[in-house]
């Protein structure tokens, strides 16, 4: 059962109980977390726009960090995809996971085999090949969202010929079932289903994704170009680097490695949690010699994104200090190869109490939102009837052409409980209840109760159009 965090009320969810990956099943060895499938580059890229073409703003105030790595308490367990080509189906999941930590729930676990079926059963995307990208997926999670893991646990093999006469193999052009495993059970399909904000795409530029991270507190998910020497994978034709493979660390393609990798083409998918931009690691050669300077120097390449995968906890990453299983992206590799999806937490209601007999106000200010003014705009309603406050809920009706700009707060007297606090990115308007069950009981409720709306970044605007005050 998925619950919240200790601090929050148990959340009414159902009782059933990144990523890195190369995408299309492996063609040869045992191994399972040392052989890493690959995908098909076109899955990858298919309907997913190019991302350093994608215009941006910066939301977030003053440089970015050197380092990042909050969101690493707030990651699922690394899992491996076995020898199946499902890396996006991996990614797409470890973003929501992270996304329902983000929210509060504790210990996420959701189907990747249901959300495999779903891109190309209900979605009707990629039905001739085991792999999808991230953008099809997170489109399946919002438009019919997928259940827990337990309801149709992940099977590591696809299907074969001893499950059905005509899975021949593992290329394309297969029944769809054969990269499904079949349909769904009872259990899946009669169990609660959950489901992300509608998805969008940012640009791969570094400064880009950083600003996302660092304004919305979350995750990108991205599809890229695979190079095999890069990621010292076993079929590349160059010399690959035993250490950086340990290390999980992913260099910048040098032209030898493009060239080499376009005649076996493959698609890749991770997900990007922080970064390390002192980072400094040694080039490489197409013989895997480090590359020197004219003073003989070590030539680096500097700057690297914090990344999760799902090859397992044995091989890739192995020695990452972040973690088995955790590896480094050149941040150049992810602006030049890469396109990157994001979402936002899910809405997530409290538990209801026993209904009580509230107080209703409401106000219809109107008011312009001033753009990048912390001070913001307030609204008071004043409250002419007395006793002791038990639960307070207020709901905002707010448009916005950035919903990750707004800060809205309540505030009574010396007592102030922030409501919504720029979550949400690049979704327009603010249109929610917010239940607020402790901060202000026994206080009396006669007097002045102030909505504060603050608008904390530049460009986008808005208006306060309505709000309400209910109080029992």
């Amino acid at each position: 059962m998925l619950r919240r965090f200790l601090q929050l009320p148990i959340l009414r969810f159902g009782t059933i109980a990144l990523l890195l990956a190369a995408c299309d099943p492996a063609d040869d060895g045992e191994l399972i977390d040392d052989d890493a499938p690959l995908s098909s580059y076109e899955s990858i890229f298919d309907g997913a726009p190019v991302g350093k073409d994608l215009p941006f703003q910066i939301k977030a105030d003053g440089p970015a960090p050197l380092h990042h790595t909050d969101l690493l308490a707030t990651q699922s367990e690394v899992k491996s995809q076995g020898k199946r080509g499902v890396c996006s189906i991996f990614a797409t999941a470890a973003l929501m996971e992270h996304l329902y930590i983000k929210a509060g729930v504790e210990d996420p676990d959701f189907s990747e085999q249901y959300l495999q079926w779903s891109t190309k059963f209900e979605i009707g995307a990629f039905r001739n090949t085991s792999g999808s990208n991230n953008t099809f997926n997170l489109q399946a999670i919002n438009r019919f969202g997928i259940p827990e893991e337990a309801a149709w646990p992940y099977e590591t093999l696809q299907w074969d010929t001893t499950n059905d006469p005509a899975c021949v193999g593992t290329g394309e052009d297969l029944p769809t079932r054969c990269y499904t495993n079949g349909e769904p059970p009872a259990s899946a399909t009669s169990a609660e289903k959950f489901k992300l904000p509608k998805n969008r795409a940012i640009s791969t530029r570094r400064s880009a994704i950083m600003d996302h991270i660092r304004v919305n507190g979350t995750a990108v998910a991205i599809g890229i170009d695979f190079f095999y020497q890069s990621w010292n994978h076993r079929k590349s034709t160059l010399k690959t680097t035993s250490d950086n493979w340990d290390r999980g660390i992913v260099m910048f393609p040098n032209d030898a490695d493009i060239e080499e990798s376009h005649k076996q083409r493959a698609g890749h998918a991770v997900v990007i949690v922080g970064w390390d931009s002192e980072l400094e690691v040694p080039t490489r050669d197409q013989a895997g010699e480090i590359v020197r300077d004219a003073q003989g120097n070590p030539v680096v390449e500097k700057g690297f994104f914090i990344i999760k995968n799902s090859w397992g906890t044995a091989g890739f990453g192995i020695e990452n200090p972040h973690g088995s299983g955790y590896g480094f992206i050149s941040m150049d590799y992810v602006e030049e190869f890469g396109n990157a999806q994001v979402s936002d937490l899910p809405e997530i209601a409290p538990e209801e109490p026993e209904p009580g007999e509230a107080d209703a106000f409401e106000s219809t200010p109107s008011l312009a939102i001033p753009d990048n003014d912390k001070k913001g705009v307030t609204d008071t309603i004043a409250v002419d009837t007395t006793g002791p406050v038990s639960r307070v809920s207020v709901t905002v009706d707010i448009t916005h052409t950035f919903r990750g700009d707004l800060v809205v707060a309540l505030r009574k007297g010396n007592k102030r409980v922030l409501l919504h606090d720029r979550k949400g990115g690049g979704q327009k308007n603010l249109a929610q209840t917010f239940a607020i069950e402790a901060d202000f009981d026994g206080i009396d409720r006669a007097g002045a109760w102030t909505l504060e709306v603050s608008d904390t970044a530049r460009i986008d605007t808005g208006t306060l159009g309505r709000w309400t005050l209910a109080i029992e």
